[in-house]
């Protein structure tokens, strides 16, 4: 039995299981209209390993691409194929504040004392403004 093995997971085709098959179970995001090799539409780049097709694809494919819907691995296999986003750690609103505050924590740079003492005062202006600003509202 031949082991897929994408982006972010390994796993076995089930017997009588095309590679489409298995990469829908396993939760990997596909694109396909057909599903027998007419329109190409579910083609994935194969990074290592080899395939053999149960019927001959019509559809177009390059050198480093296969149709999953028509073809078994004959070894194991390496594929550029991702999971559905739902299936990725899905990152917390925590992680993702952090990460913008992150942006606004940049150090100041380097001042001259007299240049730290205007920049105090524009920054109180720049408060005391937008205070007002939004006192309008």
């Amino acid at each position: 039995m031949s082991v897929v093995q994408s982006q972010h997971i390994r796993f076995n085709l089930i017997p009588q299981e095309t590679l489409l098959e298995g990469l829908e179970r396993t939760g990997h995001e596909v694109e396909y209209q057909c599903r027998s090799g007419y329109c190409g539409g579910c083609r994935v780049r194969l990074l290592a390993g080899e395939v053999e097709y149960l019927e001959q694809p019509l559809a177009f494919i390059g050198a480093d691409e296969i149709l999953p819907c028509c073809c078994v691995p004959k070894s194991d296999i390496r594929i550029d194929c991702e999971l559905r986003p739902e299936l990725l750690a899905p990152q917390t609103q925590d992680d993702m504040f952090a990460a913008q505050q992150s942006l606004f924590d940049l150090p100041d740079p380097p001042t001259k004392p007299m240049a730290k003492k205007k920049a105090a005062r524009r920054k109180s202006n720049k408060s005391a403004n937008l205070a007002k600003n939004l006192s309008l509202f």
